[in-house]
């Protein structure tokens, strides 16, 4: 580990009615007043962190010799300013302060995709008041929790909310365990309407068009 003594000047004022008698030399391309880090290292752990999150930020950030904690990264966060953005499509979630107890809701640009603010909680009021504080956003992409819809609902009205695509996923797996539990049912029904088809065949010819359905049924099916 490497430390980094900065002297700085200092200047006193001599005239006597000024309120503030000494002054210290700034060096903002280098260090904040009162850093404890330089304001290049403050940029790649607070990029980081937002990259991969507090404690993965943590370690990932021990790999590469800068070393910080993950609760200083979250703080690092939830301080830095927002980046300038005009009616962003915004993504609502919550994360973890800690797994199963405590959880906040974490807000990102996905147009640019960085994030922009964390919320200590997850609360539809906290999700309302953040959205109205920026009333061009136009899309709302979000999980299937009835709060961050009421959120979403009270703080953009005029917004079109979404679903995130990892649920959408979710949302498909969640289907194929549905039919996979019917399987037994499906097969029957299947064997029902094959021996259907079969006596239908062996009495008469088809009647017009039934060709035509079943194109029609077969082209509606891999299009859905």
């Amino acid at each position: 580990m490497v430390e980094i003594r900065l002297h700085a000047r200092r200047f006193r004022c001599a005239n006597p009615q000024c309120p503030r008698r000494i002054f210290t030399e700034r060096l903002p391309a280098t260090v904040r007043p009162k850093a404890r880090r330089t304001t290049r290292l403050g940029e790649r752990q607070l990029a980081i962190g937002f990259a991969v999150g507090g404690e993965p930020g943590a370690r990932l950030s021990h790999k590469l010799a800068m070393p910080v904690s993950g609760d200083t990264l979250l703080q690092m966060m939830h301080s830095a300013p927002l980046p300038d953005f005009v009616a962003p499509t915004v993504g609502i979630d919550d994360w973890a302060w800690r797994r199963g107890q405590r959880y906040g809701t974490i807000i990102c640009d996905l147009e640019r995709n960085c994030g922009l603010d964390l919320l200590p909680d997850r609360k539809a009021d906290s999700v309302a008041r953040w959205l109205k504080r920026w009333p061009g956003i136009k899309v709302v992409a979000r999980d299937r929790a009835g709060l961050y819809a009421d959120g979403a609902r009270c703080g953009a009205p005029d917004a079109v909310q979404v679903a995130d695509r990892w649920h959408l996923n979710s949302l498909g797996e969640a289907l194929r365990h549905a039919v996979g539990r019917y399987r037994h049912n499906v097969a029957a029904a299947v064997q029902i309407m094959a021996s259907a088809q079969r006596a239908t065949t062996a009495s008469s010819t088809p009647p017009p068009g039934l060709a035509q359905l079943r194109a029609d049924r077969k082209a509606a099916r891999r299009e859905r």
